[in-house]
């Protein structure tokens, strides 16, 4: 009976262990927050979200301060962009800002992704 329950903890350790190892990370480049994964809420205060495999849309904001003097300065933040991706088992990506807009990276490499803004985003929903 005890190599029974030992075996059987092993079995639930391992599989444990190894659904939380198919788990990636989004990474959060300064100015970036997260605030849904998959239309689950996430802290903004996060610097990186967890990711299941497969299809991932991601909701992140980017603020930016830009102090032109001691006197003035410029804080805006965007609208939120919905970051539509396929993220494979557990792969770390970062997301970072370009002049294009912004791109998301994985083992140095570009990632494919999508990135929905403002009516984009119901237009896209409309369409499935």
């Amino acid at each position: 009976m005890r190599k029974i329950t030992t075996l059987t903890a092993t079995l639930a350790t391992t599989l444990l262990l190894s659904t939380g190892a198919s788990a990636g990370q989004l990474a959060l480049s300064d100015g970036f927050f997260a605030t849904a994964v998959n239309g689950d809420k996430v802290s903004v205060h996060a610097d990186a979200v967890t990711l299941s495999q497969g299809k991932q849309i991601v909701t992140v904001r980017y603020e930016q301060n830009i102090i032109h003097n001691r006197e003035q300065n410029e804080y805006t933040v965007s609208k939120p962009m919905h970051l539509v991706f396929d993220a494979q088992g557990n792969a770390n990506y970062t997301i970072t800002k370009t002049e294009q807009g912004v791109a998301l990276v994985s083992n140095n490499q570009a990632v494919p992704v999508e990135v929905l803004t403002g009516d984009a985003v119901i237009h896209r929903a409309l369409a499935l």
